[in-house]
Order: structure tokens, then C-alpha cells, then sequence
């Protein structure tokens, strides 16, 4: 075995070889990978300026209303629930 070459242990496994398939969360490299390379395509083949044009908010009230859906959102993400209207 040459000095550069890794044994199969040492390998960053990829989506052919995956060590445990069913590994999830932060050890989960075979989903990392696939998100960043669709997350680069995506970004080379569309115009992401114009599509950021197009959801923002037509007016106040609908600014307000995603503001107030974010808030939700975030309280929930800290466990804590969100206030009833």
C-alpha cells in the first residue's frame, strides 16, 4: 500500500459506500453532501435574485404577518409555546 492511500476504515464513505446507512443527524455525510451539491445547482441554474423579488412581502400586512409567523416559529424552536391570540 502506497503512503497516500487510505484504508477502507480511514475513507470518507460516500454514496456508494456508505458505512451505516442508517446513520442520521450530524453524522449523516451522505445527506450533507447531496444537500450542498443540489443547494449549488440549484443557485447556478436559477436566478435567486429574482426569486427572492418575488417572495418578499407586497405590503405592510403581509410583512407583519410573516414577522409575526417567524416570532412563532422561533419561540417554539426555544420550547417555549407560543402565546395564543
Amino acid at each position: 500500500m502506497q503512503p497516500d492511500e487510505k484504508t477502507p476504515d480511514e475513507k470518507i464513505p460516500d454514496e456508494k459506500t456508505p458505512k451505516d446507512p442508517g446513520v442520521q443527524g450530524e453524522g449523516d455525510y451522505i445527506s450533507g453532501r447531496r444537500y450542498q451539491k443540489d443547494a449549488t445547482r440549484f443557485a447556478q441554474e436559477h436566478d435567486t435574485e429574482k426569486l427572492a423579488r418575488e417572495a418578499a412581502p407586497e405590503d405592510d400586512a403581509e410583512q407583519c404577518e410573516l414577522i409575526e409567523a417567524e416570532k412563532k416559529g422561533k419561540a417554539r424552536a426555544k420550547g417555549r409555546k407560543p402565546a395564543r391570540p
